[in-house]
């Protein structure tokens, strides 16, 4: 797995700098940063991915910061959906903010989102998403609390 991590991030993140400067750039450059990100991201991905597995042995507090996310992932991908939509579209701050900015309203978005799944599932066993989809897909009936008294 370290093998993984020093060959995707050694390979990815040059090839990520690479395709974020010729973005901008007039003519054939932005064609050759799509090529390179399209062959390079890969690598990336897979040091992201492995960093991720890695991360809990040397931080065990990850766990409970990110343990509740995990366990509301569709609760969570549809709540960043909305909350995104209407922050940046036409509804909020579309085109209003400097990149650093936008970066700095996503990482809040992400942490309400890591705070309230934790809130919810002090009471929940599952995301409210994730109880629609359970009685879709199970044919369960209401949801069971945590602690059944």
């Amino acid at each position: 797995m370290p093998r993984v991590q020093w060959a995707g991030f050694l390979v990815g993140l040059p090839g990520a700098v690479f395709f974020a400067w010729a973005s901008g750039r007039p003519g054939e450059f932005a064609l050759y940063g799509l090529a390179v990100n399209t062959v390079t991201s890969l690598f990336l991905s897979a040091a992201f991915v492995v960093t991720l597995l890695r991360a809990p042995r040397r931080f065990p507090a990850l766990i409970d910061v990110l343990g509740p996310a995990g366990w509301m992932t569709a609760s969570n991908y549809v709540g960043q959906s909305v909350l995104v939509a209407l922050v940046f579209t036409g509804y909020g701050l579309a085109g209003r903010l400097a990149p650093p900015a936008v970066m700095g309203v996503a990482v809040v978005i992400y942490a309400f989102l890591l705070w309230l799944s934790s809130r919810w599932l002090r009471s929940h066993r599952h995301g409210p998403i994730e109880y629609g989809l359970r009685a879709a897909t199970l044919g369960t009936g209401r949801p069971t609390p945590v602690n059944p008294a």
